[in-house]
């Protein structure tokens, strides 16, 4: 890698123009010296900037250590008449031979994949750029790599040292440059002049030539700068590494990188306020006060409405979801499982309401399909198309979405107007309830109870799997109920093919389940070609995308670590029952690819925030999606028992440790008797937190309902699916493994980093 000027400075003038009064400085150094006399250890090299009155004296010390080379960095300001602030860059242009920027696989773990660049274009998909920086509390292992295919040769840049400190930003809405004291620095990726590939470091933070940070249409650049006064002296420091790793795909090379980063950072484990059965027992315990029912018909509308802030416990919204945030089903099955533990003797006997009830809706159907959402409160049947989309579902004829949506309605209207009146369903949606109702419908057999209409009202939706299937072994992201594919509004369903099929891997289960159950080929016929699409484009190729359906970006479909989590399950599904090697090989590289998503390292929170003030640790948190990397949620916890089979499989404690740091920090925030969290009950456990800065001054969100999400907060949002993926994770640990205590089985397996 080439350095032509180390000695790099922006330095702000005017901290009041929105993307001015900046000056950047680039120097070579002075004087370069051996640190210790000879030419054997570590290099020194220094520079003399004067500028406005002020000196900046910055040293860096180069230290090889085997395929890498450290770079500790120290900058020393005085000032005669002070300057707002000053931030170093160091740039680093990889000598990839003939290969170009567009020539590399680009990463930037969770916030970029290959460039984000489902579309192909050679951009990124949702900033529309290609100067891709982003905030070190954005970054899961404080990495990017750059991977040239044509050599198998990955150069990486990270951070060595550990951000220890952040706080809230003293600004005004739409300031994009501002002085703050933040241990919060930045890594990235752009092409150079001559296309070639540059790896970039900042500190303090700047995030260009777009981000997230302040709104979703603007998405406007930011940055910090540290501050440089008259009165005293300024000294600021930070360590990084550039790294050369040799591998034969963009994952592997991932992998390595991922490999390297762990025995750096060392992640350690969170530790929990109450064992995971006892937190397992409050999750199904919170469940119940949540059920709700409407009477006088047969079969009883019944379902897990859980739709409140959890600071106050309070239903807001008397709504069954099915699918993605409601996992209504699945909840039913634990409620089954866990029953005789409950104090509520009614408990079988709703939760075996509440799955008769989506059985008899889907029966109806002849594909198996069903609306996503039923309002108990009208007994009417709604579309799930966006959580930000809600309103639609019970909003009365004629009423003025403006007024109820207010600044969402719009920033959402092209997707508003045509979907508020489309009647169809999502794949995944019914895919995961009828996996779940097959998961239900077995292990009810095995009580001793047999229920042919769930497994009837199953088959029926497999079915339209195998006639909807096409001759890739894909399905489309959503359907009428006419089982006809729907790719309209392409804005929301899909720009390409890759978009709208993105669902795919979520109906693998449910094929595997019904050949297991019914001994036909067929199925794990089906299983195995939609097996074979999901590991080629979204494995492979790293095409994941549209897992979650919420949205409010430039695309509808994300880059997210569920979609890879799916295909994961998929490949996992397939191996479990064929034993195809293939398929085993697929769901170790997407495990591998979903582990990058999870921080290895606990990101510094604002002492007056939420998180901060109850000690909160990151690690073992996993991000959502790309676009909102520095947002966390406890999704990734329902992947903990397959990562676990896998880490077994692949014989990698790598994996093994992922899975336990996933299945600890995903359990963290649940309430306890211990520590409750600020939430209502134990139990209860919020949706999403933000580590890192989002939307802060979005009209969407800023001065509305929607505020006091700033880094440091949650989302303020508890929904059945928490309580459903979490329980399913510390069940099937016990189902799988007999405990849930991973470092059990964890000796056998070869050691981290290996």
């Amino acid at each position: 890698m080439l350095i032509e000027t180390p000695a790099v400075l922006e330095i702000l003038e005017d901290s009041q123009q929105p993307d001015g009064g900046v000056t950047r400085i680039a120097a070579g150094y002075d004087a370069v010296d051996p640190e210790n006399g000879s030419g054997n250890g570590p290099l020194s090299g220094s520079a003399t900037i004067n500028h406005a009155g002020t000196q900046y004296v910055l040293h860096d010390t180069w230290t090889v250590q085997g395929d890498s080379v450290r770079i500790d960095r120290f900058l020393a300001a005085t000032s005669e008449v002070g300057t707002p602030g000053v931030r170093m860059v160091l740039e680093a242009e990889v000598a990839a031979g003939g290969a170009g920027f567009d020539d590399m696989r680009l990463f930037a773990p969770p916030a970029l994949y290959d460039l984000n660049d489902v579309d192909g274009d050679g951009v990124e998909d949702y900033l529309d750029t290609r100067e891709l920086v982003y905030r070190d509390d954005r970054l899961t292992g404080l990495a990017v790599l750059a991977y040239d295919p044509g050599t198998g040769t990955g150069y990486a840049l990270t951070r060595e040292d550990r951000p220890e400190y952040d706080d809230i930003p003293v600004r005004e809405p739409g300031q994009q440059n501002m002085v703050q004291k933040t241990d919060i620095g930045a890594l990235g990726l752009f092409p150079g002049e001559r296309n070639e590939t540059r790896l970039v470091a900042a500190y303090p933070f700047v995030e260009r030539s777009r981000s997230h940070a302040l709104t979703s249409e603007g998405r406007e650049p930011w940055g910090a700068f540290w501050p440089v006064d008259a009165t005293t002296s300024t000294a600021i420091e930070v360590s990084y590494a550039l790294q050369l790793f040799s591998d034969p795909t963009p994952i592997d090379c991932l992998w390595s990188l991922w490999n390297q980063r762990i025995e750096h950072l060392s992640p350690r484990p969170v530790e929990l306020t109450a064992p995971l059965a006892e937190i397992t027992k409050l999750r199904v315990e919170a469940l119940m006060p949540f059920y709700a029912e409407l009477p006088g018909q047969t079969p009883t509308p019944a379902g897990f409405v859980t739709n409140c802030h959890p600071q106050n416990g309070v239903q807001l919204e008397n709504i069954i979801q099915y699918g993605f945030t409601g996992q209504n089903v699945l909840n039913a099955h634990h409620i089954l499982a866990h029953a005789d533990t409950l104090a509520d003797p009614e408990a079988r006997a709703k939760a075996l309401k509440v799955i008769d009830f989506f059985a008899s809706r889907a029966g109806e159907s002849e594909h198996g399909l069903t609306n996503t959402l039923f309002d108990l409160d009208t007994g009417r049947a709604g579309n799930w198309w966006s959580g930000l989309l809600l309103p639609l579902a019970y909003a009365e004829e004629g009423q003025d979405l403006e007024q109820l949506m207010g600044p969402v309605y719009d920033h959402m209207k092209y997707a508003i107007e045509p979907l508020r009146t489309l009647d169809g369903t999502y794949l995944r949606c019914m895919a995961e309830e009828h996996g779940a109702l097959l998961r239900a419908y077995e292990a009810e057999k095995a009580r001793g109870f047999d229920h042919p209409s769930w497994l009837q009202a199953a088959t029926k939706f497999g079915e339209f799997l195998l006639t909807a299937q096409e001759e890739d072994g894909s399905w489309r992201r959503a359907y009428d109920f006419n089982a006809q594919g729907i790719t309209e509004p392409r804005t929301w369903f899909g720009e390409s093919e890759l978009n709208q099929k993105s669902s795919t891997a979520t109906a693998v289960p449910v094929l595997a389940t019904l050949a297991r159950l019914t001994g036909e080929e067929r199925w794990i016929a089906a299983a195995r070609a939609a097996e074979r699409f999901t590991a080629e484009n979204y494995v492979a190729e790293l095409k994941f995308n549209g897992g979650i359906h919420d949205s409010i970006y430039s695309r509808a479909q994300l880059v997210d670590s569920e979609s890879i989590l799916f295909a994961m399950r998929a490949s996992l599904t397939v191996w479990q029952q064929t034993a195809d090697p293939a398929a085993l090989a697929s769901a170790i590289d997407a495990a591998k690819v979903l582990s990058t998503w999870i921080y290895l390292w606990d990101v510094p929170l604002p002492p007056s925030s939420t998180l901060g003030r109850n000690g909160f640790r990151s690690t073992g948190w996993s991000a959502c999606d790309t676009c909102g990397a520095g947002y966390i949620h406890p999704y990734e916890i329902h992947a903990v028992p397959d990562l676990f089979e896998l880490a077994i499989a692949a014989n990698d404690g790598t994996l093994a440790l992922i899975a336990e740091l996933v299945l600890l920090g995903s359990s963290e925030t649940v309430a306890t008797r211990e520590q409750d969290w600020g939430y209502a009950r134990p139990g209860l456990q919020e949706e999403g937190l933000l580590v890192s800065w989002w939307l802060i001054d979005d009209p969407m969100f800023a001065g509305t309902g929607f505020g006091g999400r700033g880094k440091g907060e949650g989302n303020k949002t508890c929904l059945p699916w928490i309580s459903a993926v979490g329980i399913d994770a510390y069940d099937e640990l016990i189902r799988r493994f007999g405990t849930a205590d991973l470092r059990t089985h964890w000796a056998s397996l070869s050691p981290v980093g290996q």
